[in-house]
């Protein structure tokens, strides 16, 4: 992942991630495919996930996923 914090799929992964611009540099985020689509995951329905320096994250709420990238920073 390099110098990236977190990655996350614009579709699956539960936020829109146009609000990773309030707290991270575009270089510091990627998104793409993850492999872990609704489909193929239904446990993740309705939760908020992405990798956060290369280590699958799943939380409740957008917020708190976004406290666990701002603890990092």
């Amino acid at each position: 992942m390099g110098d990236k914090i977190v990655k996350v799929c614009k579709k699956c992964s539960g936020f829109d991630v146009e609000d990773l611009k309030d707290i991270l540099k575009s270089k510091q985020f990627s998104t793409g495919c993850i492999h872990k689509c609704k489909k193929k995951c239904p446990e993740l329905e309705g939760k908020v996930y992405g990798y956060i320096k290369g280590d699958f994250t799943v939380c409740e709420k957008k917020k708190d996923f976004f406290e666990k990238i701002k603890s990092l920073l």
